[in-house]
């Protein structure tokens, strides 16, 4: 009796990965399973001469830099507030957008230009937004650590805290020694820095 023909393999996908500024995008197309990279770059003078008009404009010239390779099946967005809101990713809805609009007045240089790479990247892909927030990593900081000595009302009322940003990059750092090193992250004491622009620790 004649084998049955294998199954077609699944077509291959991929996930592609912003990080709006004011006038800069960098994109990576990952692969979902291994979380390699297919493809990156970054399309500069976004509303300035010589550049593109816009954010929509910037992820349309992303996506023909990575034409022919694995279409992306959703798309991450690197958002550097999330407030005391946010703790994990989240599915991008109408309601997260103002949340992340309302949050501009604690990071004004960045929830803009994320929010816009946001809106972009819907105008221009049918795939489900995911924002990713820098600020999720670091949510388990004791309130002792985070609050500062001013008094309770005016940091209840303007949202004054230690928020503790570059969340992304601690998380993926800290996972990476540890799996280097060989030792349960969560039985782990590690000192992580992150150092370019802006820095923490």
């Amino acid at each position: 009796m004649p084998s049955a023909p294998a199954p077609a393999p699944a077509p291959a996908a991929s996930v592609l990965v912003l990080n709006a500024g004011s006038s800069s995008l960098k994109h990576r197309l990952v692969d979902p399973v291994t979380g390699a990279a297919r493809a990156s770059g970054t399309v500069e003078r976004i509303g300035e001469p010589g550049g593109v008009p816009d954010h929509e404009a910037a992820v349309r010239r992303a996506l023909d830099e990575i034409a022919g390779l694995p279409t992306p099946v959703a798309c991450g967005h690197r958002v550097v507030h999330g407030g005391q809101r946010f703790d994990a990713a989240t599915v991008v809805s109408p309601e997260v957008e103002q949340a992340i609009d309302d949050l501009s007045a604690l990071a004004p240089l960045h929830n803009p230009a994320n929010l816009q790479g946001i809106r972009a990247a819907q105008a221009v892909l049918d795939v489900p937004q995911v924002a990713v927030f820098d600020t999720a990593f670091h949510r388990t900081i004791p309130d002792a650590a985070a609050t500062y000595a001013i008094p309770a009302d005016i940091a209840a009322r303007h949202g004054v805290r230690r928020y503790g940003f570059h969340g992304t990059s601690h998380q993926y750092v800290s996972r990476a020694t540890a799996e280097l090193l060989g030792i349960p992250l969560e039985d782990s004491r590690i000192v992580v820095l992150h150092l370019g622009n802006g820095a923490s620790a």
